[in-house]
């Protein structure tokens, strides 16, 4: 099972935040100033903050596991090349 990440809650809570506001606000449930409408900007902003925290974090996983699988190359080939010696 994957473990849940802060990154994760964080994305579901700016996304819950996003679609309420925008279904609150089609709905004519909320009457505000102007710069209340730049709420959906703001979490847009802090959503693409979270994907590119999540994108880096998975660039990051996969390059410690390709150098672990390029280092097992190399062993075996390493052994392969000591056995063809032999």
């Amino acid at each position: 099972m994957r473990k849940i990440e802060i990154w994760d809650i964080l994305f579901w809570i700016g996304m819950t935040v996003l679609v309420g506001f925008i279904v609150a606000k089609l709905l004519g449930l909320i009457n505000t100033p102007e710069w209340i409408n730049l709420i959906p900007l703001v979490t847009i902003t802090f959503l693409i903050g979270v994907f590119y925290q999540k994108v880096y974090n998975f660039m990051e996983r996969t390059e410690r596991r390709m150098d672990y699988l390029k280092n097992k190359l190399d062993n075996h080939d390493g052994r392969l090349a000591s056995l063809e010696n032999k």
